[in-house]
């Protein structure tokens, strides 16, 4: 484990690739644990069609490469679909699934509802003995520090947190590092990669978003995410990766691994 936060990475960075390779350029690139993908349109790495034979063999994997698996990411966030991740993940031992809001920025009715429908996936979530990690996204009714906070207030319930993204919160646009003190001890999970730009609605290339090589104060956002009682880890989620071969995409994870190693050393 590196200083407090152990490091992951999401395995939608290998959508083309099978599990097991994604998981083996995880291990090769150093890091504590991964997290995997269950995103419709882009890549399941899990799925319910495993089957208790298939899922023994991903903990099995995970174990064998010296991997903690930390957390599912799942798209859409409708009822059905979730209950189906927090089933995917308790059958794996893993704690938290993380979702985003749906909706609409800057529509009162569509942050109402997406509140609503929080309120819904939690309970889903208790019942599986998971919790959920909601995540303010560009575009969507949860989409900035104070919608969070609403969100997570309004739904009130032990089995959501906050899933805090720099990459979101420098497009709104936000300071990252006050943005990580205001979400505190609300903090379930965390998407860690950078933005090479406040006004680009998508965070950027790959390499772009690669810790270090964008313009979010990654040092500074990690300064105060160490001042809050968070203790889970940091996943690179990157996006856009299709056609990448699997050298190609595991030099992004290790880049990755490496600039946010030396980072919490230097903030220990």
């Amino acid at each position: 484990m590196t200083a407090r936060f152990p490091l992951a990475c999401n395995t939608v960075l290998f959508r083309d690739h099978p599990l097991r390779d994604a998981l083996e350029a995880i291990a090769w690139a150093g890091f504590d644990g991964a997290e995997l993908a269950f995103i419709s349109g882009m890549v399941e790495h899990v799925s319910p069609e495993m089957g208790d034979s298939g899922l023994a063999e991903v903990r099995a994997m995970a174990a064998d490469l010296g991997l903690r698996l930390f957390s599912i990411e799942v798209t859409p966030n409708v009822p059905d679909r979730v209950a189906q991740a927090c089933a995917l993940a308790a059958a794996l031992g893993i704690p938290v699934v993380a979702i985003g809001s749906g909706g609409k920025t800057g529509d009162e009715a569509s942050l109402v509802e997406a509140i609503d429908l929080g309120r819904t996936l939690a309970e889903i979530a208790g019942r599986h003995g998971v919790r959920l990690a909601l995540k303010p996204h560009v575009g969507a009714a949860v989409f900035d520090t104070a919608t969070a906070r609403r969100a997570h207030a309004e739904i009130g319930s032990p089995h959501l947190g906050l899933n805090f993204d720099p990459s979101h919160l420098h497009r709104v646009p936000e300071d990252v590092a006050a943005a990580a003190t205001a979400f505190g001890d609300l903090v379930a999970h965390s998407h860690f990669r950078d933005c090479p730009s406040r006004v680009e609605r998508g965070p950027g290339t790959p390499a772009q978003q690669v810790p270090g090589n964008g313009e979010v104060d990654i040092p500074g956002v990690l300064r105060a995410l160490a001042a809050t009682t968070y203790a889970g880890p940091l996943s690179f989620e990157c996006i856009g990766a299709a056609g990448y071969s699997l050298a190609h995409a595991t030099a992004l994870a290790a880049g990755t691994r490496g600039y946010l190693a030396r980072c919490l050393q230097e903030i220990a």
